[in-house]
């Protein structure tokens, strides 16, 4: 299969979806989850359970129009939009934590808040992390189900691979081994 670079290709889900999806505040400011947080969530949480055919033919056909055909939109509707949305706010805590200005790094904070220890902030990340893998989990289930299989040939569990580099080989970077 040849390489195609999707960077370039229109995020899966909005700014406005994830708000609605997984922030409690509904009035949450959009300008904060950028395409590029979207996109590093995209590949960082779902290519690679996915696949990397699926998650392409996903993001070629949500890019051209958004017109999915049937079983894919069905996912998109049922299980991946959820899923993404909360690895989303999982990439997009530190931004929305801290803003980075030519004065430096600012916490945001305003008049009437009070400032999380790193403990409880991390506590907070480990949920995020925790609710959007039973997220995915259960959207792999469905995509495993001996029936609905057949609907998706492009699809391969590749959750537990650990073959970083993709060549199928271990791979050593310092000292440790990555199969």
């Amino acid at each position: 299969m040849a390489y195609t670079n999707i960077n370039d290709l229109d995020p899966l889900i909005t700014s406005a979806e994830v708000i609605s999806i997984a922030m409690v505040n509904a009035t949450f400011d959009t300008q904060l989850i950028t395409p590029s947080v979207i996109k590093i969530a995209e590949i960082a949480h779902l290519e690679k359970p996915l696949s990397r055919e699926f998650y392409e033919e996903l993001v070629t056909q949500h890019d051209a129009g958004g017109v999915l055909n049937p079983f894919n939109q069905i996912l998109m509707d049922d299980y991946l939009t959820r899923c993404l949305a909360w690895f989303v706010k999982l990439e997009a805590m530190n931004e929305i934590q801290n803003n980075i200005t030519s004065s430096g790094v600012m916490t945001n904070i305003d008049d009437y808040s009070v400032k999380v220890t790193p403990a409880e902030f991390n506590m907070m990340k480990i949920d995020v992390d925790r609710k959007a893998g039973l997220f995915l989990q259960d959207m792999l289930d469905f995509l495993n189900d001996s029936v609905v299989i057949t609907n998706y040939p492009t699809f391969k569990n590749n959750i537990h691979d650990t073959d970083i580099m993709g060549d199928g080989t271990a791979n050593k970077k310092g000292g440790i081994i990555f199969y």
